[in-house]
């Protein structure tokens, strides 16, 4: 989704996630002690990682030059070599984002542009590749969110996992006038960029890690699943990655906005940064902001997405799939039960989503009324969870299984103990098992923690999740609804939530001008 945060809980868990030792700057060259961990040799220099059994972990590896001074706000540039072996025992700092007050926070600096490669096993060669995006509603995160576990339960499957930070906020999102004419064309997706310049790096270096480049799965959550969807849309990242898969990143409303919407947003952060002129010199004060002065001038909640540039996204991301303009490689997108377990962090209440949406609760309740009332509080909540999430979840792969296969999937699992507080799963419930990032897990946890893996080390195998011995996963063949349905079971649901799933295919075709199903 283009400007959508993750739940407290998941924020908390990004947040969680950084809580490390802090770190040399990036872009510092540290000399590693020979004869100390396994060393790889990139296109760039020498990097010395961390033995674990078997396997190994190469941590703070850049992919990038550091965007800092007259990089700011340029889209990624290549990186330079170094000669001495580089130490890649320890993660780079995180890219600039808020912290929690009473949080501790890793080492932050705009020289964050840096990947970390966990392999299961060191002798190995011709490893698939699992590539994650981070979320974090594109303002906190990192790529040490996954890569921080060493051999996660995907990495024991026998996949090498990689991960990367990314510019967050105003420093990855910011489009301005100035900006436009110094490019000469759109720009403004510096993130984007970012996110390109990473898998141009696994493509070019993964085979000394012991993986295949032609083996490249791309997996995200929240604003990494919209990440997904931007890589899969965008022109520049064709060949890069040879299937993906989209986990709670919408796709359908509010999934990326114009040039002249995003130029407009950008002059109003200008001017709350104490910046009026929109010229060449403008630009310059622009650059000079110190970080903490760049985080100061967007208070309030999160609301930065993917820009319509004409360049990385030539146009909305919706209509590109709709076009059949997005990349031929198989795709999964999927989302939770209860989504809406993330809407508090924004304020995105009734009246907002009539306000800034047109969604008019009062007008769609008949359809939420079908089998018996609703308490305002828990349609607000279906409606929430419906709107941005199940129906892209169902209608990105829809539009994508045009010119590839595609698999859709809604996930209802919730522990025993924690049914009588959770009305369904919440936001990126799923990468919990995915990843194995719950502490205590029942036997029936583990039970579909074991399957929902399985499905996933086959699609990054083979680029088809179904295998022997697991409920069968049916394609969308004729772009009909039938996504698998994950509660206590796994099982195909043929006409999923069909009459309030087709209200809002038929919302987004009015809106688009296109259309999902025939």
């Amino acid at each position: 989704m283009a400007d959508r945060t993750t739940g407290k809980q998941a924020l908390m868990m990004l947040l969680v996630a950084s809580l490390s030792l802090a770190l040399p700057m990036a872009g510092s060259v540290a000399k590693a002690e020979s004869g100390q961990g396994p060393v790889v040799a990139t296109d760039l220099g020498k990097v010395r990682g961390v033995a674990i059994g078997k396997g190994a972990a190469w941590r703070g590896i850049p992919f990038a030059a550091p965007p800092v001074d007259a990089l700011r706000w340029r889209e990624a540039q290549a990186a330079k070599p170094w000669s001495d072996i580089r130490d890649a025992t320890r993660f780079g700092p995180d890219c600039i984002q808020p912290v929690q007050e009473g949080e501790a926070s890793a080492l932050q600096s705009e020289d964050c542009l840096t990947l970390a490669v966990i392999t299961p096993d060191r002798a190995a060669h011709g490893l698939p590749v699992l590539v994650s995006v981070h979320g974090g509603a594109f303002f906190v995160g990192s790529g040490r969110y996954i890569t921080e576990h060493n051999l996660s339960p995907m990495v024991r499957r026998g996949i090498i996992l990689v991960s990367a930070n990314y510019r967050l906020g105003r420093l990855g999102f910011f489009a301005h006038p100035a900006l436009t004419a110094e490019a000469g064309r759109g720009t403004g997706n510096f993130w984007l960029s970012d996110q390109i310049a990473a898998l141009d790096w696994v493509k070019r270096n993964i085979r000394s890690f012991g993986g295949d480049p032609d083996q490249v799965t791309i997996l995200g959550c929240s604003a990494g699943g919209s990440s997904i969807n931007a890589l899969m849309a965008s022109p520049m990242a064709r060949g890069l990655f040879a299937r993906a898969s989209t986990h709670s990143g919408g796709g359908l409303f509010n999934a990326s906005r114009s040039l002249a919407q995003a130029e407009r947003e950008g002059l109003a952060f200008a001017g709350r940064a104490g910046v009026t002129d929109a010229s060449a010199t403008g630009l310059a004060a622009l650059r000079r902001l110190s970080p903490q002065a760049i985080l100061a001038g967007d208070p309030g909640p999160p609301n930065f997405g993917a820009i319509e540039d004409g360049h990385l996204l030539p146009e909305a991301i919706s209509l590109i799939f709709a076009e059949g303009k997005q990349a031929a490689v198989p795709f999964i997108a999927g989302s939770t039960s209860n989504e809406a377990s993330i809407f508090g962090l924004m304020g995105f209440d009734a009246g907002v989503l009539k306000q800034r949406f047109g969604v008019d609760l009062a007008e769609i309740r008949p359809l939420y009324e079908a089998n018996g009332p609703l308490s305002d509080a828990e349609l607000l909540r279906r409606v929430q969870t419906d709107f941005i999430f199940t129906s892209a979840s169902m209608g990105m792969p829809a539009l994508a299984s045009r010119r590839a296969p595609a698999w859709s999937y809604h996930f209802d699992y919730v522990p025993q103990a924690d049914r009588t507080a959770m009305p369904g799963a919440p936001h990126c419930a799923d990468m919990d098992y995915l990843f194995g990032l719950r502490d205590r897990m029942t036997s029936q946890d583990e039970k579909v923690a074991g399957v929902w893996r399985d499905y996933w080390a086959n699609f990054i195998r083979s680029g088809n999740p179904n295998g022997e011995g697991l409920p069968d996963w049916p394609g969308l063949a004729a772009h009909k609804l039938s996504p698998l349905v994950i509660d206590d079971r796994f099982h195909a649901e043929p006409g999923f939530e069909q009459g309030i799933i087709s209200y809002w295919y038929a919302r987004w075709q009015k809106e688009s001008g296109a259309k999902i199903l025939p």
